[in-house]
C-alpha cells in the first residue's frame, strides 16, 4: 500500500485535483491521515490501470526520500549536540578567563602597594641599605604587570 497526495493521485490517474477531492467529500474515496492510498484508488477506479511496478517506483522513492530526511533529521541533531558542546566549553572559558582578570586586578594592586612601601622604607632605612632597596625597587619596577 503506498500513500499519495491528492496531487499525485490525480497525476497518476491522469485526473483532476477537484475530482479527486469531490471523490472524498463523496466518500467514495477513503483517506489515511490526509493521503489517499493506491489501494482505495483501486477501488474507487477500478477502470485505472495502477500498475504495481509503478506502486514499486513509488515507494522506493518514498523509501529515499524518508532515508534522506531522517539523515538530515540526524545531522541536525549532531550540530545541535556540538553546539552544546561548544557552549558549554566557552562558558567554561570565560569563567576561567573571568577569574584570571581578577586575579591578574589583585596582583597589579599588591604590586603598587608593594612599590609604596619600598619607597617608604627606602626613606627610614640605614645608609648601607639603601643601594640593596634601591636595586630591589628598580627590580619590582621591570616585572610586568
Amino acid at each position: 500500500m503506498v500513500k499519495l497526495s491528492v496531487s499525485e493521485a490525480a497525476r497518476m490517474l491522469n485526473i483532476s485535483r477537484f475530482d479527486i477531492q469531490q471523490q472524498i467529500n463523496n466518500g467514495k474515496l477513503q483517506t489515511h491521515e490526509g493521503y489517499v492510498t493506491t489501494d482505495s484508488l483501486r477501488l474507487a477506479y477500478p477502470q485505472a490501470n495502477l500498475h504495481s511496478e509503478q506502486d514499486k517506483h513509488i515507494q522506493k522513492m518514498r523509501q529515499i526520500k524518508n532515508n534522506a530526511v531522517f539523515k538530515a533529521g540526524s545531522t541536525d541533531a549532531a550540530h545541535a549536540e556540538n553546539e552544546k558542546a561548544f557552549l558549554s566549553v566557552i562558558a567554561g572559558l570565560k569563567t576561567k578567563l573571568h577569574k584570571e582578570t581578577i586575579k591578574n586586578q589583585h596582583y597589579k594592586v599588591v604590586f603598587e602597594e608593594l612599590t609604596q612601601r619600598l619607597q617608604a622604607l627606602e626613606e627610614c632605612c640605614h645608609a648601607q641599605d639603601k643601594e640593596a632597596l634601591h636595586q630591589l625597587q628598580g627590580w619590582v619596577k621591570q616585572q610586568p604587570h
